[in-house]
């Protein structure tokens, strides 16, 4: 590699327009990113403030000759569940690259689709009474709700085609292909014959094919690749026995209103945008994913929409995606699932935040943009990332990434790179290691190789303030936490450092802190922490081993919420700090709601609020409206799951009017959510939203509640911490699950009256019980345990998992997904 460094930028003038940018930046509501990632297909990123929304789409040229749309099935089998990134990796191949991809249909829980799927022409299943989307050989698209016939005839008999991949029934003829799996399955109570296509798998049209063998009065045929199986049953075996091999047949699989030679198909649930209107319905807010194309059939459309992350991306309603597909010049548009499946795949990298604890989900099936154009020469060079902020003395590290002319991946040669900027804005390694000068320049960095070449913007600002959390930091003698700071400019810009490039210290002698900001609480004590970079410095409160409250949000301001809803009037709802009325001045939280009829209404106040320690209660002043509805919160625990609190009962709920009430609970009344009901709580947490929620439609209105001081107690012995021991002994749901390979079981062993150990087994066993691994057999004292299971030399399927000790026996199922 190659360092230079340039000599001369005009200085005042960049000034400028960094002035002149970030101000934009801070006014606007949307922030878009884009590149080129294929032969006519862009990728744009784009976050808005006002859900907050982080949305990423993928605009396809279909007249574009290297491109073409194509259906993945997981595994290539009817049932089972793959990740998107995954099917798209092992589709991806010279000749064949995988540009894009999303998740596609909703499924049931073995991962079948709910809708049709057609791949390349082949039927992976009929239809279910549900939307699909799809494209035939000349890549016109479309969306319809499909309907299956199919007929197949030789030259002396025909008969009709009544399904295919499904269950033989009484009478029929059933077309078993390699998506339905090894063999057919059928009874011997009838007649197959294989099959071999003279020309390509298609839809609403005619194809042949040529019998290559025939069994009469049995079942069960291997399916090989490349082939199909015929399977007659009663008065369908006369055509099966008509056949002989060597035989041409003429086989129609017709799915209308598709158009003629469908090629491609998958499943959706509800249509978006319909002749360029918005028929998406309003509701709750979620992750989605959608498709769509213009209304010429020139561009396809792949969208997603993260949701279920407070503070970063609250979802969309099926109108508010609806609405945001129509900017895009979507003029027809389905829904396909959402939830914690959404994940957009762009070039082998997963390009959203899918919401789900372990990442990305194991879906049904996929919908991939395939480029057909070949690997080439390296035409492009291209920086990551593209623009940032730094301040004085502030290192980035920049990667690269070569690219041909049709922006496949192309291996780079870094000796042949050659990194460049100005020394006036800094200096730049070999490896593209950028440190950041202590002038206020703006400009740009360069990489080259030969005449290719791309840059970056880096824009020089000033750090402003650093803000430390949790605070305050409240803790027992031999508890730990892990700080967390955040760097902001003038314009409110993050500026990215890692924990240890601040100066951490302490005021005080409660305990330590390392480098990194880990603070261990050794001594009964108050104090502060520090942490201090370039001049600017911020500071937490710490209070070890003393009885204490605090409060964690006094509501001055509500940038850190963000409202969503179900069964609301959205555009009437809004959350502001507010000086009318307040309990510690000068504001208080005005949060103004309105409830919709049609079900159970939440509104939700969404944040992400660390909490230090082990707080023993939480409270919260509420201004009440007398109008009777329910209050509630959710925290998250340090293993993530989830927590509710009943601030008040769902009846009378805040019948209190014109007036302050403080609401507490103690730590115990906290209740396991839905999603984890076994769960068990393990400090510290972090609160993640009130909200409010009505169950009755007759008591639907509109109102205004104050909320202020949101705080938590600790109540102290000033004796070390000491997790309490576990009452009962249970065994817990494993996580993940469905899992794939590997997956933790959880379960609790109380204390004893004369304080002895537990004996306990813990087995793995399949279906027909036999035994597949002794995980635990012995003596364990009381508390909670985890305990790693791999599955990686076994088969997908269900397997058995059995915890037994003294008098008890508990039992789950481990589903396995490979």
């Amino acid at each position: 590699m190659r360092i230079k460094q340039k000599g001369m930028i005009m200085r005042k003038l960049l000034y400028a327009v960094l002035l002149s940018f970030m101000a934009t930046v801070a006014l606007n509501a949307a922030i878009t990113d884009s590149m080129q990632v294929g032969p006519g297909v862009m990728y744009y990123s784009e976050t808005r403030s006002a859900g907050p929304w982080e949305m990423d789409v993928v605009v396809i040229d279909l007249e574009n000759p290297w491109l073409t749309l194509k259906t993945v099935k997981s595994n290539d089998r009817l049932a089972g569940f793959e990740k998107t990134s995954s099917m798209a990796a092992r589709n991806n191949r010279l000749g064949h690259r995988v540009v894009a991809a999303i998740n596609g249909d909703f499924y049931d829980g073995t991962g079948l689709p709910i809708g049709a799927q057609v791949s390349n022409g082949q039927v992976v299943k009929t239809d279910f009474a549900w939307k699909t989307i799809g494209l035939n050989d000349a890549k016109v698209p479309f969306i319809a709700d499909i309907g299956y016939g199919g007929m197949v005839w030789s030259d002396s008999a025909s008969n009709l085609l009544h399904n295919i991949n499904t269950v033989r029934n009484t009478d029929q003829l059933i077309l078993f292909n390699p998506f339905f799996g090894y063999s057919t399955g059928t009874n011997p109570y009838g007649s197959e014959a294989l099959i071999r296509p003279i020309e390509s798998w298609i839809v609403n049209d005619t194809m042949r094919c040529v019998v290559e063998d025939v069994q009469s009065d049995q079942g069960n045929m291997i399916i090989p690749a490349g082939r199909a199986v015929l399977s007659g049953h009663g008065a369908s075996v006369a055509f099966i026995h008509s056949l002989t091999a060597g035989d041409t047949l003429s086989i129609v699989f017709s799915m209308r209103p598709a158009p003629d030679r469908l090629m491609n198909l998958i499943g959706g649930n509800t249509i978006l945008v319909q002749n360029g209107q918005n028929v998406g319905a309003s509701g709750d807010r979620h992750p989605r994913t959608a498709a769509g194309f213009n209304a010429d059939s020139t561009k396809f459309y792949f969208f997603t929409v993260d949701g279920r992350q407070p503070g970063y991306s609250v979802g969309m309603s099926y109108y508010e995606l609806a609405a945001y597909m129509l900017e895009w010049g979507v003029y027809q548009g389905l829904n396909l699932d959402g939830g914690g499946s959404t994940t957009m795949v762009v070039r082998g990298k997963i390009k959203n935040s899918p919401s789900d604890p372990g990442g990305e989900r194991s879906v049904a099936n996929s919908l991939l943009l395939i480029s057909t154009a070949p690997d080439s020469n390296l035409a492009h060079l291209r920086l990551s990332p593209k623009k940032v902020t730094v301040i004085g003395g502030s290192q980035v590290q920049f990667s690269v990434q070569g690219l041909d002319i049709f922006y496949n991946h192309v291996s780079l040669d870094t000796v042949q790179l050659l990194w460049e900027c100005d020394s006036a804005l800094g200096s730049i390694t070999e490896s593209g290691l950028f440190t950041a000068s202590e002038d206020t320049l703006t400009g740009y960095i360069y990489v080259r190789a030969g005449e290719i070449a791309d840059s970056a913007l880096v824009q020089k600002s000033i750090l402003n303030e650093i803000l430390l959390t949790p605070d305050p930091v409240i803790l027992k003698v031999g508890e730990i936490q892990q700080m967390n700071a955040d760097a902001y400019d003038n314009f409110g810009n993050l500026i990215a450092f890692s924990l240890d490039d601040y100066e951490w210290s302490l005021t005080g002698d409660m305990g330590d802190i390392s480098g990194s900001g880990l603070f261990s609480a050794t001594t009964i004590g108050e104090g502060e922490i520090h942490a201090q970079y370039a001049g600017v410095s911020a500071s937490v409160s710490v209070m070890v081993g003393i009885s204490s409250s605090a409060v964690v949000d006094n509501f001055s301001t509500v940038a850190n919420y963000s409202l969503s809803g179900v069964n609301i009037n959205m555009s009437e709802c809004s959350l502001t700090a507010d000086t009318s009325v307040a309990v510690s001045q000068p504001k208080s939280g005005r949060l103004a709601y309105s409830l919709s009829t049609g079900g159970t209404s939440a509104l939700y106040m969404n944040c992400t609020i660390p909490i230090s320690g082990t707080p023993d209660i939480i409270g919260i002043w509420v201004y009440g409206d007398g109008k009777g509805h329910w209050l509630r919160g959710e925290f998250e625990d340090n293993d993530g799951e989830k927590f509710l609190f009943n601030f008040t009962e769902a009846s009378p709920g805040i019948d209190w009017l014109n007036e302050w009430r403080y609401l507490e609970l103690p730590m115990e009344n906290a209740i396991p959510s839905w999603a984890n009901p076994a769960a068990v709580l393990n400090y510290p947490i972090t609160w993640k939203r009130f909200y409010l929620v009505e169950t009755n439609d007759n008591n639907k209105d509109s109102g205004v509640i104050w909320l202020d001081d949101f705080q938590v107690d600790f109540i102290t012995s000033n004796l070390p911490n000491q997790q309490s021991l576990p009452q009962d002994f249970y065994l817990q749901q494993n996580y993940p699950n469905p899992f794939n390979t590997s997956t933790s079981i959880r379960f609790a062993i109380p204390e004893s009256p004369n304080k002895s150990d537990f004996s306990v087994l813990l087995k793995i066993y399949d279906l027909q019980g036999r035994l597949i691994e002794t995980l635990i057999d012995g003596e364990l004292r009381p508390g909670i345990y985890e305990v790693p299971f791999d599955g990686s030399a076994l088969s997908s399927g269900i397997y058995l998992c059995r915890l037994s000790g003294q008098s008890d026996t508990f039992t789950i199922k481990l589903l396995l997904l490979k």
